[in-house]
């Protein structure tokens, strides 16, 4: 038992590295990382498919209100992150947060892993293969409604999967003629405006689920968000950094490759064993 608790710290305490550093990166707050990993092993350790995967994504946007928090310094610093968005799209944001937290607590957990793998899986295909992004405006649309309703998407399919808003927000800002650097830095922001709400919206819609990992508030739990954050605040702050030298074309494949390596290893725990 002892052996075993060692090894779950030093696996969520690595997992807090590589989420940290691809929540800088990348700015999608390191869920594609935390989620699959925190799913892999409550589901090893016994406890039911049918709270496994809501623990995990609501486990993942907890730690990244606080990878977040060190990432969003460091862009701001960078001069990566665009104010004008974060006015435009934190109202719609936080509402879809709500509400997709709300109604994944009443999706089945079979039926949450399929919509994790398959919205991972479009996303990494169309960033691996687009050679080169398409640009609908040479700006955000100065409708209020239309900002909503896009920010509100982001929002709301972000915390279906547990993550940051970056697999949505970077290639929409970037269709907005954003340049990659800045949609990464400002998606860190916007991460935040998704988590926090989220992550608290899930521990009021699971106060009253049973047989939760111990050290659980409602579905988010404090030990992982604990152990995650403890190492991923330090390298977000890192990530940060080295997306400011990366060149575009390198971030989207580092940012399809993390994404397609999810869905292959959900499918293969999920549907082949």
């Amino acid at each position: 038992m002892e052996f075993q608790l060692v090894n779950l710290t030093i696996t969520f305490l690595l997992t807090g590295l590589a989420s940290g550093l691809i929540a800088g990166l990348l700015g999608v707050g390191g869920g594609i990382i935390s989620v699959p990993i925190s799913y892999f092993i409550l589901l090893n350790l016994g406890y039911s498919i049918d709270v496994v995967m809501h623990v995990a994504i609501a486990s993942s946007l907890g730690t990244i209100v606080f990878t977040s928090i060190s990432s969003i310094r460091s862009h701001i610093n960078l001069q990566n992150v665009e104010i004008s968005v974060i006015k435009k799209w934190a109202p719609g944001i936080v509402f879809g947060s709500v509400i997709g937290s709300i109604s994944a607590s009443k999706i089945h957990g079979e039926i949450l892993v399929a919509i994790f793998i398959c919205l991972a899986f479009l996303i990494s295909i169309n960033m691996f293969f687009q050679k080169k992004i398409i640009i609908i405006a040479n700006d955000l649309p100065q409708s209020h409604s239309i900002n909503f309703i896009t920010s509100g998407v982001i929002g709301f399919l972000s915390v279906l999967i547990g993550i940051g808003g970056g697999s949505f927000s970077v290639p929409t800002l970037s269709a907005y003629s954003k340049p990659m650097h800045r949609a990464v830095g400002t998606s860190a922001v916007i991460g935040f405006f998704i988590a926090l709400p989220a992550a608290i919206t899930y521990i009021f819609t699971g106060r009253d689920i049973l047989n939760l990992p111990p050290y659980s508030f409602g579905y988010v739990n404090v030990l992982i968000v604990l152990l995650i954050s403890s190492t991923s605040v330090f390298t977000a702050h890192f990530g940060a950094k080295l997306s400011s030298k990366t060149k575009t074309t390198t971030l989207k494949k580092i940012f399809a490759v993390f994404l397609l390596c999810t869905c292959i290893s959900l499918i293969v725990e999920h549907f082949v064993f």
